[in-house]
């Protein structure tokens, strides 16, 4: 066997080991529901995507498992490490997929994050970027479901002072509900969440 041939192979061996991966880990993730098996998932996607640092992708879904996590930590401080974290994660994305309205919808959803440890300094400046993001990502890509349903979720949860407004938001719900209807991965491992908390935003609004 010539030495091309054996590169070949071990090449395309290295790229069905980093698939599969990124499939149990997205599967994971996409199933996450707790800080623990967010952070876990998280640190893993992170070491990936910095030995695939030639791809999008993984960090990508990295800096989403550090923004659910942020989320779900009751700890501000461990919150604020997890969007830290995200952060430069995202930037990596950026600059390997630039102009990608997936990644600038996860920037909003970071600094929508951020609001909420500390909603009484932050809620003014970060809500602003937040949007800012979305309407950005929805002007790049109207078929994107995701920034609708995060729109939603913004108006829908912060207090009118601020710009709140649940009848509008359960309208950004059911625009973002017909644009998961018709949405269709890129490919397999690309980024393909929040149609279940869309649904159960919807209900809310009933």
């Amino acid at each position: 066997m010539s030495l091309s041939i054996m590169a070949i192979g071990q090449e395309e061996k290295e790229v069905s080991k980093y698939y599969q991966k990124m499939k149990t880990y997205t599967y994971t993730l996409y199933k996450a529901g707790n800080y623990e098996t967010f952070n876990m998932i998280a640190n893993h996607l992170q070491k990936l995507a910095d030995e695939e640092d030639t791809k999008w992708i993984p960090y990508y879904h990295a800096s989403y498992a550090y923004i659910m996590a942020a989320f779900i930590s009751k700890e501000k401080f461990t919150a604020e490490e997890k969007l830290n974290i995200a952060q430069n994660s995202i930037d990596k994305a950026n600059k390997l997929s630039p102009n990608n309205d997936e990644i600038v919808a996860l920037q909003g959803f970071l600094y929508q994050a951020r609001v909420g440890i500390n909603p009484g300094s932050r809620a003014s400046e970060y809500i602003k970027k937040a949007v800012k993001e979305y309407d950005h990502a929805r002007f790049m890509n109207p078929k994107n479901p995701r920034p609708y349903y995060l729109i939603g979720q913004i108006l829908y949860r912060i207090p009118e002072e601020y710009g709140g407004n649940k009848k509008n938001a359960c309208k950004h719900f059911h625009d973002a509900a017909q644009r998961f209807k018709d949405f269709k991965p890129r490919s397999e491992l690309s980024p393909n969440w929040g149609e279940k908390g869309n649904t159960k935003m919807i209900n809310n609004c009933k």
